[in-house]
């Protein structure tokens, strides 16, 4: 059970440092679509969590 924590911890991290440098305007275009796509997946996993929980 911690690791899934760990897990659903780590990756609402990653959304935020996403969220954080896309606001800032630290990603090139070609990034910040990729990282999109990588962004909606997490948040589809973490969802896939929060159901689960």
């Amino acid at each position: 059970m911690d690791d899934e924590l760990d897990t659903e911890r780590h990756l609402r991290e990653a959304l935020g440092h996403l969220s954080a440098a896309r606001r800032n305007g630290d990603l090139r275009k070609t990034n910040a679509v990729a990282l999109e796509e990588v962004e909606n997946t997490v948040s589809s996993v973490l969802r896939e969590y929060e159901r689960d929980g």
